[in-house]
């Protein structure tokens, strides 16, 4: 995507009160799942994941664009992500992937949400919840309908589902005999320690699914694969993926020689502009606790309206680069001294002409890759999508010109342009 000038983008700066936002493509959006559909092919259901507000990215908007190109499902972490979703899309299929307390089965039977079972207590009360909204005759779309769940099984991950010793079969058995309940899936999570352990996590599932059908238990779609499993493994693939960091840009490590074609670029660029810039004597410090200083003959020091309370991180300070528009070149700059709750400085001594107001990309925007910020923050590259605070617009961006903007401060999450 390419970048938008100050100038061009002083019109939509009457919807936040700085000039810092997170710019999301939809079309690379659209792009990356038309790549991983080739990848999976036809006979496979692909499965969103947007949990965490989309990797940071917003999750009504990029849903949105991803219903319209005929994803199979949605699946999210927690209720409250997946009853956001409902708000927008009534009809959408949504999976809770994650933990929901028994006390909100009656708000998942509502709002007739996918959960994921591990337990028998749950399904209890998912039964018993489908069955009260039955019997109150007309308080709501779904009333009386089947709830459809995903039961998952551990594996290996140690996370969540049903252990092998704790006879997954029986409990399966056991849950398909409520009332109301409709087994529309069985899943599993590679924990994608090494190659053995994957496969050995994958015979165990398929082995629990074969017992299973031994006795005439119908346990729906089977899935496996994030999106690490869904291109290192197609044996994995069965009826299901869950692709949730591939559609953002975050591309599977270790990716064989085949797949090399499908780049999976970044789609959100997070994006600021140089609110000051002063000259530093030799020796003169920055920041708190006087971590850096400038350099013999001194140099020209920016300072940045971003700092950790928007997701661009602490440890970044004296490690991280940053990269500077000014002039109609684009410069690398390091950030220095520590990186600030709201401000962020940085070196452009070596930034000809640089100037107040002018551009600067912190992460992406095929500048400032996932991979290379990871490993300044040493963390991994969805944490640095997932931080990027509330307080940072998204803008959103479809045939290279502006079409919405979700401000969650502004008290209106989205805006159509």
């Amino acid at each position: 995507m390419k970048l938008m000038s100050s100038d061009q983008m002083n019109p939509l700066w009457r919807f936040f009160g700085r000039p810092t936002w997170f710019s999301v493509d939809l079309d690379v959006i659209a792009s990356n799942f038309r790549d991983l559909k080739r990848i999976v092919g036809s006979s496979v259901r692909i499965a969103a994941v947007l949990k965490a507000d989309a990797y940071g990215h917003g999750a009504p908007m990029v849903a949105e664009t991803l219903l319209s190109l005929g994803v199979d499902m949605l699946a999210v972490a927690t209720l409250d992500e997946a009853l956001e979703l409902r708000r927008f899309f009534p009809q959408a299929h949504i999976l809770v992937m994650g933990y929901i307390p028994e006390d909100y089965a009656q708000q998942v039977v509502g709002a007739h949400i996918a959960p994921t079972v591990f337990s028998l207590s749950f399904a209890h009360a998912l039964s018993n919840a489908v069955t009260q909204s039955a019997q109150a005759v007309g308080t709501g779309r779904f009333c009386g309908e089947p709830l459809p769940i995903h039961i998952k099984l551990d594996t290996g991950m140690n996370r969540l589902g049903i252990k092998p010793y704790e006879d997954p079969v029986a409990v399966i058995e056991n849950i398909a005999s409520l009332p109301g309940l409709e087994i529309e899936g069985v899943f599993t999570h590679l924990a994608l320690r090494d190659e053995q352990s994957d496969h050995t996590q994958f015979e165990l599932f398929e082995e629990i699914l074969a017992n299973c059908a031994k006795i005439g238990l119908k346990t729906g779609i089977h899935h496996v694969c994030d999106s690490i499993g869904t291109v290192r493994y197609p044996a994995f693939r069965l009826d299901m993926v869950r692709v949730g960091a591939a559609l953002f840009g975050v591309r599977p490590y270790r990716m064989g020689a085949e797949y090399d074609e499908f780049r999976f670029p970044t789609v959100g660029t997070l994006v600021t502009h140089i609110a000051r810039v002063r000259r530093l004597r030799e020796g003169e410090m920055v920041s708190y606790d006087s971590s850096w200083k400038a350099p013999k003959g001194g140099t020209l020091i920016a300072t940045l309206p971003v700092g950790y309370a928007d997701g661009y991180p602490r440890c970044f300070g004296n490690r991280a680069q940053v990269s500077v528009h000014s002039q109609g070149r684009v410069v690398r700059a390091p950030v220095v001294g520590l990186v600030c709750m709201d401000q962020t400085m940085v070196d452009v001594g070596g930034v000809p002409g640089v100037m107040e107001g002018d551009e600067v990309v912190l992460l992406g925007g095929g500048e400032i890759g996932l991979e290379e910020a990871s490993a300044w923050g040493d963390t991994n590259r969805n944490e640095l999508l997932c931080g990027i605070g509330r307080r940072v617009p998204r803008i959103y961006f479809s045939g290279g010109k502006a079409v919405a903007i979700d401000n969650r401060l502004s008290g209106s999450t989205l805006q159509r342009l």
